[in-house]
């Protein structure tokens, strides 16, 4: 299972100073009084993998993700920024080092642009490099407010659909489809389907 080492966040929702969030190697649990900025956790980890939704994040625009002065109303942020250190030894990512750090920078106009290992790169090779470790920003493994309410009330043909995500039968479920038609075709003397 991936390990994060650390969660650096500034300038990203109620952050206004830089804060660092450093993870254990057993369970880790965030605790805290309500408005005390515990969901914007999770938002920041969502929007440094590369969720591009920002009202799955609970903002309007994107924009709005950045800190806004808050009640005193100081200068708002002109940037905001989030990175996350996950532990690479055992090599889950497809880069030689120890560390894989991903970065996420937005700016006031609502555009964002992303890092790995300092190296400036593109959403599509974040996700690339993030799914090799079976990370994805809109997955299942990460479960934000509301979402377990949505789940127990969802239809049971969805809820299915979302365990046999979750547990990849939905991989062999294509292939599977896949093979049929596949065979089909080959009964029908049509050779292989494009």
């Amino acid at each position: 299972m991936t390990k994060i080492n650390r969660l650096v966040i500034h300038g990203f929702k109620s952050f206004a100073n830089k804060t660092e969030l450093f993870f254990g190697n057993e369970y880790n649990c965030i605790l805290g009084p309500n408005g005390s900025g515990k969901s914007n956790i999770g938002d920041a980890i969502c929007f440094v993998l590369g969720r591009t939704s920002a009202k799955s994040m609970r903002a309007e625009k994107s924009s709005n993700l950045l800190w806004n002065g808050g009640i005193k109303k100081k200068e708002p942020a002109s940037k905001g920024f989030v990175s996350i250190h996950f532990d690479n030894s055992a090599k889950e990512f497809p880069v030689p080092e120890e560390e894989v750090v991903v970065s996420r920078i937005i700016s006031k106009d609502g555009n964002s642009k992303y890092k790995l290992n300092g190296k400036t790169v593109t959403r599509n090779e974040i996700l690339d490099t993030m799914s090799a470790a079976r990370i994805y920003p809109d997955g299942y493994n990460i479960v934000l407010q509301g979402d377990i309410t949505r789940f127990v009330e969802m239809p049971t043909t969805e809820r299915r659909k979302i365990i046999e995500e979750i547990s990849d039968i939905s991989v062999y479920e294509e292939k599977k489809h896949k093979a049929v038609l596949e065979l089909a075709a080959r009964k029908a003397g049509w050779g292989t389907p494009p």
